[in-house]
């Protein structure tokens, strides 16, 4: 077989199509789907850490919903500054159903505390232990919040010898002295 310039040059233009084609046209597109790949991989992980942070979300959003739920249980609790009167009142209900003397209620100072009072009330009560214990029995059942703080008891021996309750020996007669905090919302009217 003698192969001439023109059957020599048809091999090389026809070797040379698919080199070409390779380096121009399929190197190329290979580079651009790979490029596609890493961008696709890229895309799924942040789809999936938006999964992720979507799920999350939705149980902050739950958290919210539940710390607005116990937050306003909580405000049914705290009497607003018009409702302290009839807290005053119903612990004075609360001593008398007890047998209780109530000898004074003073308000002590009061302070503000992010959105709530603390007005505490000093409280000298004379009476039955038997009394006392129900009147802390009742004051614990309020369905207000209140705490109890600095209480102190002291026994009036001298009052109770000799004296009879009900057919039974009085085992004393206790004097208390205690304060009870009352809590309640903002500031008080007429507070300047």
């Amino acid at each position: 077989m003698n192969l001439g310039i023109r059957e020599m040059v048809f091999l090389v233009v026809l070797a040379a199509i698919p080199v070409a084609a390779w380096f121009f046209v399929f190197e190329p597109r290979n580079q651009d789907i790979e490029q596609s790949r890493r961008e696709i991989a890229q895309m799924e992980s942040t789809l999936v850490r938006l999964d992720q942070l979507t799920e999350e979300v939705g149980d902050v959003r739950n958290a919210i919903d539940d710390a607005e739920f116990r937050l306003s249980d909580f405000r049914r609790n705290i009497p607003d500054a018009n409702e302290v009167d009839d807290m005053l009142a119903e612990i004075h209900r609360i001593g008398e159903r007890n047998a209780l003397g109530i000898a004074s209620i003073r308000a002590l100072q009061r302070t503000e505390t992010q959105g709530y009072s603390e007005i505490p009330l000093s409280l000298d009560i004379k009476g039955s232990f038997r009394g006392l214990y129900r009147f802390l029995i009742d004051l614990e059942r309020l369905p207000r919040i209140t705490r109890i703080r600095d209480l102190e008891f002291s026994r009036s021996l001298v009052e109770s010898r000799g004296r009879t309750e009900d057919a039974e020996v009085v085992q004393g007669r206790l004097d208390a002295r205690m304060t009870v905090v009352i809590y309640c919302e903002g500031e008080m009217e007429g507070d300047a």
